[in-house]
């Protein structure tokens, strides 16, 4: 039976958020540790990793989703009464001892954490998301801006389809990624 990393390893493509630095290292841009990774190695996250000098990021799969009132998220001033469809992948970039979402943040360093991811298509999430009458779609669970470029591929499936789009994330993010996500939230 395939480990987690096995898993998450075949649920990825080329990252956006970085660059090359020579001897095969690169450096990600999605949080603000700034990782420079090396090759065979992940980065903080454990979900953003280096193959050959080229960064590969999450894709195609969530560890969870779940269509509740929008005053749960943070921002539930925004369209009162509305649905939040919202969706995570596995990973981030910090280690809280006291996170809601330890399952889905902490998957790849706790074993006891693990929650399998389920693969998906923007398309499939948006489906969802519409059935169960949502009007805004969340990424969230794991930190979000280090999955952002599956997030904005969502999101512009969301957008298509009439969704107002948002990230929750816990600030740790950088120049470079928020500009990248700035299009794609509310």
């Amino acid at each position: 039976m395939a480990t987690l990393r096995e898993i998450l390893d075949q649920n990825v493509r080329e990252g956006e958020l970085y660059e090359k630095l020579g001897d095969g290292r690169i450096r990600c841009f999605a949080c603000g540790h700034h990782c420079p990774i090396p090759e065979g190695r992940p980065g903080v996250c454990q979900v953003r990793f280096n193959r050959g000098g080229t960064l590969y990021v999450p894709w195609g799969y969530a560890g969870g989703v779940q269509c509740d009132p929008i005053e749960k998220k943070p921002f539930f001033h925004a369209y009162p009464g509305a649905l939040a469809y919202s969706f995570g992948m596995l990973g981030c970039d910090l280690h809280c001892a006291y996170c809601q979402n330890w399952v889905t943040s902490q998957a790849l360093r706790d074993p006891s954490a693990t929650v399998p991811p389920r693969k998906l298509t923007p398309e499939e999430l948006v489906r969802d998301a519409l059935r169960q009458g949502a009007k805004a779609i969340v990424s969230t669970y794991n930190e979000p801006l280090i999955t952002s470029e599956w997030a904005v591929a969502v999101f512009k499936d969301a957008r298509a389809a009439g969704l107002v789009t948002s990230f929750v994330s816990n600030g740790n993010g950088t120049q470079q990624v928020l500009e990248y996500a700035s299009g794609w939230r509310l």
